[in-house]
């Protein structure tokens, strides 16, 4: 992995590079490696006073590399908050090296993990140079179930509790206001799946969101599976999308967020139905971050196209 290449250098560069312009964190510094991370630490600490984010919003997650700003900020937090994944390996190599290391936090830990699926029709590895082999291969996309969602914030909670007992009752109280928001949104997608005519996704696209089907009982097909470096797929995985497209006659083809819409629009414009986003929420354009766009106000926008995309009434209730 090209991140755990790097660290030695960056591990060089810790000892003699000097941040220019840092922010005062205030008496907790708490760094999110990713926007999942960040969104549930702003969550639960109430606010961003103290908290940074190293994947810069817009950023596809799965290519980013670390900079040496990036270690110093590692360096120097109280706690870490990361998903816990293969994508976070290079996290974890540089602060087993750090004399005084932080809390580290991990996604994965709070939930019970699925192994990565390849489903029929999909780009296979192989193809691209990719060895694949039968042993657990670890989804890391937990937060894209609500269920999760919940979970990584009460754990969080707990966490920053005795990290920072003084302001317990702070976090609880917010970690209520935000499970509630998240219940909420569980209710919306439960009521959409049970009045939806159909159950099967199709994505155009890598797909990050097998913990949200699982937890809502739904089918789908993709191009590539949640974790692979996304490329072009080859002429036999577009048609058996097309034909899948066809075959279940789904109202819509579906992208995610930053990603290439360009098969997306193949796919779709051979089935003569439109594409919609369906946001996995591995990153926040640069516009959502900047406005303070939350895991629940960009999830809400999946309402309306998980209705599309399952056949069901246009309006929402």
């Amino acid at each position: 992995m090209r991140r755990l290449l790097l660290l030695p250098l960056m591990l060089l560069c810790l000892s003699s590079c000097h941040v220019e312009g840092g922010e005062d964190h205030g008496s907790l510094s708490v760094v999110a490696v990713d926007f999942p991370s960040y969104d549930a630490c702003r969550a639960v600490l109430g606010s961003t006073d103290g908290l940074v984010m190293l994947l810069p919003p817009g950023t596809e997650s799965h290519s980013y590399d670390p900079t040496a700003r990036d270690m110093v900020r590692l360096s120097e937090a109280d706690l870490v908050v990361l998903t816990g994944g293969p994508s976070d390996e290079w996290v974890e190599a540089l602060i087993s090296t750090l004399d005084a290391p932080p809390v580290l936090f991990r996604l994965v830990d709070q939930v019970s993990l699925l192994e990565e699926e390849r489903r029929e029709g999909m780009e296979e590895e192989e193809e691209h140079g990719h060895s694949h082999d039968h042993d657990f291969q670890m989804d890391e996309h937990v937060w894209t179930s609500p269920s999760n969602e919940i979970a990584i914030i009460r754990g969080l909670s707990a966490t920053l509790s005795s990290i920072d007992p003084e302001h317990e009752e702070r976090y609880e109280a917010c970690s209520a206001k935000y499970i509630a928001e998240l219940e909420s949104l569980d209710e919306e997608f439960r009521a959409i799946v049970e009045e939806a005519p159909l159950h099967t996704l199709i994505f155009a696209s890598r797909f990050p969101l097998l913990y949200f089907v699982r937890e809502y009982s739904l089918d789908y097909y993709a191009a590539f599976p949640g974790c692979a470096e996304e490329s072009e797929p080859s002429a036999r995985t577009v048609a058996f999308l097309i034909d899948k497209a066809r075959e279940l006659d789904v109202p819509c083809v579906l992208n995610i967020e930053l990603s290439s819409e360009l098969i997306a629009r193949t796919i779709a414009e051979e089935a003569g139905v439109p594409v919609r986003t369906f946001y996995s929420m591995h990153n926040a354009s640069a516009l959502d971050f900047a406005q303070g766009a939350t895991y629940v106000s960009i999830m809400e926008r999946n309402i309306d196209v998980l209705k599309e995309a399952l056949g069901g009434s246009d309006n929402r209730q």
